[in-house]
Formats: structure tokens, sequence, C-alpha cells
């Protein structure tokens, strides 16, 4: 890549796409779309971060990629939204300039999977460290949007898929050692469960929902917060992965993994009884596509979330991914070691 103007160039024979519904794509000030008519627009965005969000000493830019816009779509579909548009930001140092047509590649297979068009966005130098923003566009029908608010008393909780192969996978990179061939794909090229959140959204099964990236106890407490409820959950019924309980010292290990671990980008949402045999229903008939659908709990009254383990419930303490408290972490454990 040897200039700017050269990386765009190649990025619009590359990402340009035919659309009846794109009046003005890529190489212009800004993008001209068409909104389908009777449909609401939902927009969203997620930022990946060098050293906070991957590493290339592990990640291939082709992952860095696919994640950047995975993270958007996994949000796309806990709104039961359809994704349409895209746009990219990418701030490039100088020793990862190399990477970042694969970046772009990684998302843009991506985007023909889910049929995404990119339609613009910016390219930048940065200091040190890559930074990506990815900033998508979807629609869905005016009533048709699921929410973190809509959880209520006695309703059920479900999650989609496994929990803890992301993090079993981080874990493995971090340690040196060769990660599962499962929670490594798990980990590199997250699949977003459009599908089924639009299912759910179109079926009226799910009253809240929203999508796993910083881990189950974290991630439910925000909708438990925006619900005003809280959550009773069984540990039994959790959906660990194989990878999670295979690199875990103790199942105690395994477990927090799984509530914890973040990155999973799988579905949690939640059922009124009334629909509980419709949710059955597809529980079933996804398994035959091979998604596991598991019921892990219920909405009680009050706030906080507990966990049963063992018969006995305990409060489930939020300790999933949070960037400011991590950062502090960081900061402190710094300033420990430049004490000692």
């Amino acid at each position: 890549m040897r200039s700017e103007r050269d990386f765009i160039r190649r990025l619009q024979q590359a990402a340009t796409r035919k659309r009846d519904d794109i009046q003005l794509g890529l190489g212009d000030d800004a993008a001209i779309v068409t909104p389908r008519p009777g449909r609401r627009l939902v927009v969203m965005s997620d930022a990946l971060v060098e050293d906070i969000h991957f590493r290339r000493r592990y990640v291939p830019a082709e992952a860095i990629g696919h994640k950047a816009l995975a993270a958007n779509l996994s949000d796309c579909a806990a709104m039961g939204a359809t994704p349409r548009f895209c746009l990219l930001s990418l701030a490039v140092p100088p020793d990862a300039r190399a990477l970042a047509e694969g970046i772009v590649a990684g998302l843009l297979a991506l985007a023909d999977r889910t049929q995404v068009a990119l339609v613009g966005g910016d390219t930048v130098a940065s200091p040190r460290g890559l930074f990506i923003d990815v900033t998508l566009i979807g629609d869905v029908a005016p009533a048709g949007a699921v929410t973190r608010a809509g959880a209520r008393v006695g309703d059920f909780v479900f999650v989609s898929g496994t929990l803890g192969a992301a993090a079993a996978a981080l874990r493995a990179f971090e340690q040196g050692l060769p990660p599962d061939a499962a929670a490594r794909a798990r980990f590199l090229f997250p699949e977003p469960r459009l599908g089924l959140g639009q299912c759910l959204a179109e079926r009226r099964l799910a009253t809240a929902m929203l999508d796993l990236s910083d881990g189950l106890s974290l991630d439910l407490a925000r909708l438990c917060e925006a619900s005003r409820v809280g959550a009773a959950l069984e540990a039994e019924a959790l959906p660990i992965a194989p990878a999670a309980t295979a690199i875990a010292a103790s199942r105690e290990a395994a477990l927090r993994l799984a509530l914890d671990g973040g990155e999973d980008y799988e579905l949690l949402f939640t059922v009124a009884p009334r629909q509980l045999s419709a949710a059955l229903e597809l529980r079933a008939q996804v398994a035959e596509e091979g998604l596991r659908l598991a019921c892990i709990g219920r909405i009680v009254e009050g706030t906080g979330v507990t966990l049963r383990v063992a018969g006995e419930a305990r409060p489930l303490r939020a300790a999933g991914y949070d960037h400011f408290s991590q950062h502090e972490e960081n900061e402190a454990e710094g300033a420990a070691e430049s004490q000692a």
C-alpha cells in the first residue's frame, strides 16, 4: 500500500456492490441509500482497539475485520433487525499498513455472506496501535424491535449456543498453547445469530434480548437493570462449552469462564410463560440445524442476579469485561509493579 489514495482506490474496487438501494456508495463525501418502505432504521457502532480487543501476534488481519463487523451484526441480531449497510473507519500505524487489505478482506467476506454493503468510512494514520470502528445500519418493522427493557417477572431466561469457548481460546493463546479448533474459530471468527434474532422478533417470542459480548454475568445484569427486575439462574442449566471445561482447572473455574468470559456473541433473551411452548418448538427446530437453545433460569422480583449451585442460591457478581474498570485495574497493577 503506497498511499492512502491508493488504498482507497483498491478498497473501492473490492467493495463496490451494485444494488438498487444504493444511489451513491464509496468514493464521495457521503453515501446515499434508500430505506425500505415501512421499515425503521436501526443504527449501531462498535470499535476494536489493539491490545484491548485483539493482539496481532495471534489474531490474523482477516479475523480483525471479521470481528469488527460481527460485533455490530450481533447487536443487530439482538434487536431482531436486518443489516443492510456499513461504514468502516480504520486507523493504521506505520508497522501495520500491510495488514489493512487483509482487515478489509475479512470484513467484506462476512459482509457478502450477510448481504451488507460497505458504503463509506474513513482511513487515517495512527501513531501506534490499530483502531477499527464499524457503523452498521439495518432496518426493522415499526413494532418489531426487541429491546433490553421488556423482561417481566415470571419470564424464562434463554441463551443460544454454548458459553466460554472464546474465553477458553483466549486463555490458550495467552498461555502459548494451541487452542481447541472449535474454540479458536469462535474466538477469531464469531458467527452472529442473525437468523435466530430475526425469528424471535418476527414470532414475538422474546420479551427482551441482548447479545453476549462482555460476559453472561454482566450482560444479564444490564438486561435486568433495563427491565427493572431480577433473575435467578441454575448453574446446572448453563451450556458450558467443552473447550472451557477442558482448559479450566476445575468445574468452578469452567463455570466462571462461561459466566464472565465474554465475546460469545450468543443471544440472551427472555420468554413470557404463555409463549414457552412456542419457544420450546423453536428450540427443537434450531437443534436440527445444530444450534442449541438452553433455558437457564427465570426473571424474578427485585434486583440483581442469583445463581443456584448444588441447591444453594447465591448472589452472582457481574464480573464480565468492563472497559473502564478494567483500565483502572491495569493502571493499579502497573503502579504496584513500579513500586515493588
